[in-house]
């Protein structure tokens, strides 16, 4: 009897095929996890951004921003957020409306 050295062709592409059917169930759950976690992470900014409303008005009288030019002056610098700026993962604008904050992703 011979004996064999390596696989064959088809035990290779028999391989690839259950590799290839693998991956195809296992992309669409990865991409749909990574959008999930930019809107967490874009809910958790709004809160963020919320939160430092919360101490402006705590600092301030209990008055707040009134429109999104007094807000971007008041809220979105260094004191609030010193490590750096909320920004929207999904692209989008966090906008306040002399109520609450929002984002129009």
């Amino acid at each position: 009897m011979i004996a064999r050295k390596g696989f064959t062709l088809v035990e290779v592409l028999l391989v690839v095929l259950i590799i290839a059917i693998l991956a195809s169930i296992v992309v669409p759950r990865l991409t749909s996890a990574a959008a999930e976690a930019n809107k967490s992470k874009c809910a958790a900014n709004v809160a963020n951004l919320i939160r430092a409303l919360e101490l402006y008005a705590a600092e301030n009288d209990g008055a707040y921003p009134a429109n999104q030019a007094a807000f971007d002056a008041a809220i979105l610098n260094d004191t609030y957020f010193p490590h750096g700026l909320p920004v929207c993962p999904l692209g989008g604008n966090y906008n306040y409306d002399g109520v609450t904050v929002t984002c129009d992703h």
